[in-house]
Parts: structure tokens; C-alpha cells; sequence
């Protein structure tokens, strides 16, 4: 994104836009007020809005504001605001987050040579960073995306920086495209500031001639940073107030000790080069993520970490000795999840504290007895049914992936390379059918049933299945949206009971979905399934035979429920 630069950023706009941010169009609601005799009832209506909605985006706190401008995507967006109001004129302006995204900024010069491009990159910063100091303006957070990076753009980007901190800067993100083993080395002044809380570095290297002093840090990220052991050392002991400490795909890094940080609550450690130990000593840590890899065993000690809450593990080294170990020094633990942790077979989980459990990719599991008697969530994934609940009372939200069972090259039914799945699976919703409101989708391949009640179920023999058990509060039309939002089916199937609305309310709301829906005006790139939606048409089983009936519509005919009934819509995209 490009820093806010209020002279660059008026020459991108329109004229119209020019005369709003200059002030002559600003009365505008005024002068139409004025003029309420010659209007119609509609349009005052809409004026009334017009002007009750400028009103409360005026009283907004300054913070929040600031926050608003903070998510928009360019420095256009950010100008535009400053017509909303004089309040979000004056914000804008002294808008304190400068974010600089080098090949954004250079996309605009299509017709000029590289070399001319990094130079209207360069003095489009220094510019930028120049005009917002004349205005004595602090500087809340610094954003460099450098994709082209060279040994001769360095000293600028030190330059830019060394600006930024003695003004106070208080974050700074930085992410550099690393081509040719060519690393940017940060300047020493960022490990030397009173005033930085949070430091996201990527694709640079990391250097010290000096102490490292940063008392107020808090966040600090490493990405495809490469880290000496003693740098590490250096920064744990140097920050004493750091809350998230995050390592991803980093190299140089032998072992990690952490302790003497009683403010740390978040530790996450994903596929760095190296690491043999990871020892944590944070009595007040609430999250521990960690991804390994299979080549690189690393033992994991957190024994110290009594309070922790959310434990994430893909640790393909993992034995399950060695996960009860762990899992039984927190009797606090609220959120597990274990993907690809290849090495596990037989597991048991019991615990009462136990929120949400996710056992994702752990493809040599055979056994999972889950006792959690206040489980609310519930996520599997693979080619087996090895869990099984002996209370899921709590459960309102589930979700299972099947995948295809392959072996010797040949691709099996479920039940073939597990024969207890379909009696698990069916345990499981016998157990939930007096769960009130629990509705069930089943989705196979471009189909797709939902179950209004856990009763009756189908299932079909298919090797890719996908389940999702929904929680009551959801409504029908946001069960609809999300489902259509991510698969585009060519049979939507309902079985439900012979008194029930629901059938006819799906069908209305995609039948009034309007030809030219006018939902998603400021999504371009991403519309909803309104504006795919062709046609739908209402199957009739008895009218399906022969060759043109599909195996899908066959088999929902052949399956009959004896208490629901079953209503299947055909859609085209």
C-alpha cells in the first residue's frame, strides 16, 4: 500500500473527487435539504438516510476511525473518506499508519525501465514520509513491502526507517522479496528504541554491534529471518514485556529458551531450520502452536506452562506417549489441535475444561477415545472413523472431511477400509439426535443433502464425504448463504419432516435471488452465489429413469426415509 501522502494522493483522484477534498462540494446535502418542496417522497426518504447516516459516522471516536482507515487497501480509499465529513477530512490527513508497497507503486509507471521505477518508488516515499513530518505528524506504524530489493536501495530504506524512529514509531512491518541470497541487514536503531511495541520482519537478516534495548516491545515476528542462537538469547532477555513471539520458516536457530517473561501469552514455532529443543518457561501462556518437520525432531518441553489454553502441534515425530505427557500437564487446555502427527495411534482425551478438538491429517490414527463432556466444536479429517464419544452432549458444531482410502493404487469406499466407521458415525448421531436444532449437511462431490433433523440420515457410499453438523442458533438463510458461498451443487437435497417450511424457504430465497442481483456492488472480484446461480429445477423421482437418471438421483430413490420426507432441487451455474 502507499504511504499517506495527502499532494500525491489528490493527483490520483477525479475531479470530482478533487472538488470534495477541496471543500466545494461539501454542502451538498445542505443545498438539497433546501430544495425538500420539489423532491418525491422516495428520494426524501433517501436523503433523510443520507444525511442520519453522515451524522453518526461524524460522532465517531478519533480511534476508531483511525482503525477504519487503517483497513482500507490505498491512500485513494483513505482520501476519499475526507468527504464523509470535516472531522474525517482532518483524520485522514494526520492519518499516523504509512504503508509503502513497492510494486503497487511502481505498477502505476508501466511505460518507464526499471531503474526509473525504483527511482519514482524511492522518491515517492521519501516525499511521502517528508510531508507528513512537515505537519509534525508522529508516525504510529511504518509498512515497507519491498518486492524488487537491492544492495543500492538499502541505505534509503535505513534512511526511511531512522526517520520513522525518531519520530516515535511505535510498529514496524517489513517484508522484503530475499532474491539471490541478497539479505537486507536492519540498522541498529530499531534494536536501540524506547518507543517500538511491535516488530514483523521478513526476509531480512538480523545483525547487533551493540546492546539490544527495547524495552517496550511486545509482538515480535520473525519470517524468513535468519537468527544466530545468540541474537535469540539476546532479544528474549532484552524484551521483558514481549506478549507474542512468533518463528516461521526461520534458519540459524539451534534451540529455543524462553523464560523471565511473565507478560508472554502467545509462543508459535512453524517449519524453522533447526530447532533440536524448545523449552518454555511462561507461567502466565495461553497459546503454543508449533509445526515441525519430519527430518528435524525437536523435543518440546512446557512443563512450566500450567495455564495454557490453546495447544496446536503438527509433529509428525509425536508418539503417543509422548503426547499424553503433554496433554496431561494442562488441565486448563480449551482448544487442541493435532494435524499430521503421523506417528499417533492410540489416543485418549479426557478432559472436562476441553472446548474445541480438531484431529486433522493424523493419517496412522487408529484409536481416539474422546471423553469431554463440555466439547462444543468438533473437526476430523481422513480415511478412517477412528474416534468415538462416550458423552457429547455439549457438541452444537462438528465437521468431518473423508477422503478418498487408496490402496495398491485403487480407490476404496470408506466402509471398505474401515468397517466401523458407518456404526461410529451412526453411534455418534444417535447420541446428538436429542440435540435440539442440530441440523446435518452431507456433501459428495458436487451434491449435497441437508438434514433437518439428525434422524433418518443418508448417507451416501461414496469415498469422498464431507459432514457438517450445524449449531442450532444458525438461521436458514445464513446455512444457505455459507453453503452455496463454498460449493456450487448440481443436487441440493432436504430431508425433512412433511410439516416443515424449510424446503419451501430455501427454494423462495434462491428463487427471488433477482437476474441482475444488486448484493455485492463493491465486490468485483468475489461475488456471492447470486450472481452464479443460472437456473433451478425441482427433481421429481418419479419422472427419473432410465439411462439420463444419474447415479446420485437413483440412489435417493432408492434410499427412501420412512418418517421424512425428501425434496431435491437441480441447479445450474
Amino acid at each position: 500500500m502507499k504511504g499517506v501522502h495527502h499532494k500525491s494522493s489528490r493527483n490520483k483522484l477525479s475531479t470530482r473527487d478533487r472538488k470534495k477534498l477541496s471543500g466545494e462540494d461539501l454542502n451538498t446535502v445542505d443545498e438539497t435539504v433546501g430544495q425538500r418542496k420539489k423532491l418525491s417522497g422516495e428520494d426524501l426518504s433517501e436523503l433523510d438516510h443520507r444525511v442520519e447516516f453522515r451524522d453518526i459516522i461524524s460522532q465517531l471516536p478519533e480511534h476508531i476511525i483511525h482503525h477504519i482507515l487503517s483497513l482500507l487497501r490505498d491512500t485513494n480509499d483513505a482520501a476519499r473518506t475526507s468527504i464523509l465529513s470535516r472531522k474525517w477530512r482532518q483524520i485522514w490527513t494526520s492519518f499516523s499508519i504509512l504503508k509503502f508497497d513497492q510494486q503497487k507503486i511502481q505498477e502505476q509507471e508501466e511505460c518507464l525501465e526499471m531503474r526509473n521505477k525504483t527511482k519514482t518508488f524511492k522518491d515517492f516515499v521519501a516525499n511521502s514520509l517528508n510531508n507528513h513530518l512537515k505537519r509534525k505528524l508522529s508516525i504510529q506504524k511504518l509498512v515497507l513491502h519491498i518486492t524488487s530489493y537491492d544492495l543500492e536501495l538499502a541505505p534509503h530504506m535505513d534512511h526511511w526507517i531512522n526517520i520513522a524512529i525518531e519520530n516515535n514509531m511505535k510498529e514496524l512491518d517489513l517484508h522484503v522479496v530475499v532474491k539471490k541470497s541478497r539479505y537486507y541487514y536492519l540498522p541498529q536503531t530499531v534494536f536501540a528504541s524506547n518507543t517500538i511495541t511491535g516488530l514483523r520482519l521478513h526476509g531480512c537478516k538480523l545483525k547487533f554491534r551493540s546492546n539490544i534495548k527495547l524495552p517496550q516491545l511486545q509482538k515480535l515476528y520473525l519470517h524468513k529471518v535468519h537468527v544466530g542462537q545468540q541474537i535469540v538469547d539476546n532479544l528474549i532477555s532484552s524484551c521483558p514485556l514481549i506478549e507474542d513471539l512468533r518463528f516461521i520458516h526461520c534458519t540459524g536457530l539451534q534451540n529455543l529458551q524462553v523464560s523471565s517473561l511473565l507478560k508472554l501469552d502467545r509462543v508459535e514455532v512453524h517449519h524453522c531450520q533447526g530447532p533440536k529443543e524448545i523449552k518454555v518457561n511462561a507461567p502466565n501462556l495461553q497459546t503454543f502452536w508449533y509445526c515441525g518437520k519430519k527430518s528435524l525432531p525437536c523435543k518440546i518441553d512446557l512443563v512450566a506452562c500450567v495455564f495454557l489454553k490453546r495447544l496446536t502441534l503438527e509433529d509428525a515425530n509425536m508418539t503417543d506417549e509422548m503426547f499424553e505427557d503433554q496433554f496431561a500437564r494442562f488441565p486448563f487446555l480449551e482448544i487442541l489441535d493435532l494435524s499430521k502427527c503421523n506417528n499417533l495411534k492410540n489416543l485418549t482425551i479426557s478432559s472436562t475444561q476441553l472446548k474445541k478438538l480438531v484431529l486433522r491429517g493424523c493419517k496412522n490414527l487408529m484409536e481416539a477415545d474422546i471423553d469431554a463432556p463440555n466439547l462444543f466444536s468438533f473437526e476430523y479429517k481422513g480415511d478412517k472413523m477412528p474416534f468415538s464419544f462416550s458423552n457429547p452432549s455439549s457438541l452444537k458444531a462438528a465437521k468431518f472431511s473423508f477422503e478418498p482410502v487408496h490402496i495398491d493404487s485403487q480407490e476404496f469406499h470408506l466402509g471398505d477400509a474401515d468397517p466401523l466407521w458407518f456404526f461410529r458415525l451412526r453411534e455418534l448421531l444417535e447420541k446428538l439426535k436429542h440435540s435440539s436444532g442440530l441440523k446435518l449437511i452431507v456433501r459428495s462431490k458436487k451434491n449435497v443433502i441437508i438434514h433437518e433433523e439428525l434422524e433418518e440420515v443418508l448417507l451416501p457410499p461414496q469415498s469422498d464425504l464431507k459432514l457438517e453438523i450445524i449449531k442450532p442458533l444458525t438461521c436458514f438463510e445464513d446455512l444457505l448463504d455459507n453453503l452455496l458461498r463454498t460449493c456450487h451443487p448440481e443436487i441440493l437435497s432436504i430431508v425433512s419432516s412433511s410439516s416443515s417450511e424449510f424446503p419451501k424457504l430455501v427454494y423462495e430465497k434462491m428463487m427471488h435471488r433477482g437476474e441482475n442481483p444488486n448484493c455485492c456492488p463493491y465486490n468485483t472480484q468475489n461475488k456471492c452465489w447470486r450472481h452464479s446461480l443460472k437456473g433451478i429445477k425441482i427433481e421429481k423421482f418419479e419422472a427419473a429413469y432410465g439411462k439420463s437418471t444419474s447415479d446420485w438421483i437413483a440412489w435417493l430413490k432408492s434410499s427412501p426415509t420412512l418418517q421424512y420426507q425428501t425434496t431435491s432441487y437441480r441447479l445450474s451455474w
